[in-house]
């Protein structure tokens, strides 16, 4: 309450002293540069975000688009008009990636669908809300944008529950021009709502009584324990494991900008 501590990665910056504090920085740091727009910009000759700001905005607007560009130009000049709001109900919860490389193979999107939902339900818990709603977006590498959602009877906040609803809507999706993007969200939240076991539920468990209603959210609540004293990586699902890939996605990962380990994500992340 008696304002920042001073530290790594902390740094007080003054009205008016904005520009200063961003000209020196790489033009990646801004919100919104991703490796695409990252080439571009190199292409032009910017680096920092100084080169940026100096660059006219019909030449940003031309290489980018207008709405990108614009924003952009606006970010290099410390323009930003969105409020800040430090506490608010969440209305949606996601997560969403842009991949380096186009995804054709259902195997391998799968396996993030698994991180994403995961990352999503986790954050749901911790603000104590579940969702009736799943959703995803697919993007394609001709930036052709699909949306799909299903909603539940009953409000979820596992990662399985999740999952199953998200790949549901997936398999009515032809993924084989190549998935540029792809996110998973949670949505029509209310307060964390008690686990009831419908009928689907019930039959669900008899078959696998480890996978759904009381005893996943059992389980969901030992994993949440282990993951607060351990850290996010300490516990995962096993579909994480394929490919050697065994790193939870944090929040704030979904965006362009320093992770909270201090580097740059490897993917365009929006």
């Amino acid at each position: 309450m008696r304002g920042p501590i001073p530290g790594t990665g902390v740094a007080v910056v003054r009205p008016g002293d904005e520009r200063v504090f961003l000209r020196p920085l790489p033009v990646g740091a801004l919100w919104g540069v991703g490796p695409r727009t990252l080439e571009k910009l190199h292409g032009l000759g910017v680096r920092t975000v100084g080169q940026l700001e100096r660059l006219p905005l019909e030449q940003l607007v031309r290489t980018l688009g207008d709405a990108h560009g614009r924003h952009l130009h606006d970010l290099a000049h410390a323009v930003d008009p969105r409020p800040v709001v430090p506490d608010q109900r969440p209305k949606s919860i996601s997560h969403e990636e842009t991949f380096a490389e186009d995804i054709d193979d259902a195997r391998a999107l799968h396996t993030e669908l698994v991180r994403m939902a995961d990352a999503v339900a986790r954050r749901a818990r911790h603000q104590e809300v579940a969702g009736r709603t799943v959703a995803i977006k697919v993007r394609f590498g001709d930036f052709t944008t699909i949306s799909r959602s299903v909603t539940l009877p009953q409000a979820v906040d596992t990662g399985p529950a999740i999952v199953r609803a998200a790949t549901q809507l997936l398999d009515q999706i032809d993924i084989a021009p190549g998935v540029r993007l792809f996110g998973v969200g949670l949505a029509n939240l209310a307060d964390d709502a008690p686990h009831q076991l419908s009928l689907d539920d019930l039959t669900r468990a008899a078959e696998a009584p480890a996978a759904d209603g009381a005893a996943w959210s059992a389980v969901t609540e030992a994993v949440d324990a282990v993951r607060a004293r351990f850290g996010d990586d300490a516990l995962l699902p096993a579909a994480l494991a394929e490919g050697g890939s065994l790193r939870a996605k944090r929040a704030g990962e979904q965006q362009w900008g320093p992770d909270d380990r201090g580097s740059s994500p490897d993917g365009d992340r929006v």
